[in-house]
């Protein structure tokens, strides 16, 4: 088993977390920008305005737009992470069953991992 005197120049599980980390701050931005156009919506009907008669469209991005693409981000930054961890852990000499076990799924599920297979939020889809 390798230990961390063995760690490369060069990190695959490291660049998955500053991969987090980016998409983390990202997020930030993205939710302060959702807390704004909420307290904008709750003015307004404090105000009595109907949601019909809203600015819903607009230079703002939708709430639930910029809901789904920060969840859409941290899901691929997360998989990109899971798979790394995986192929790291299976190289220091972990088995699929023990790795299952650290990431609450099935070996199988690890083979998959480990085969670069996509995640199951990440099948692709047609956009509507």
């Amino acid at each position: 088993m390798s230990g961390p005197s063995s760690v490369r120049e060069s990190d695959p599980v490291l660049d998955a977390l500053d991969g987090i980390l980016a998409a983390a701050r990202e997020n930030i931005v993205s939710w302060v920008g959702v807390m704004e156009r909420v307290e904008e919506i709750r003015e307004q009907r404090r105000q009595g305005i109907a949601y019909t008669e809203m600015k819903i469209e607009g230079s703002t991005p939708l709430i639930i737009d910029t809901v789904a693409r920060n969840q859409e981000r941290l899901g691929t930054a997360a998989a990109t992470l899971r798979r790394s961890l995986a192929h790291a852990l299976f190289a220091e000499g972990m088995s699929h069953a023990d790795i299952g076990r650290i990431f609450g799924v099935s070996r199988q599920r690890v083979g998959m991992l480990l085969r670069n297979e996509p995640e199951p939020h990440e099948t692709p889809h047609d956009d509507v």
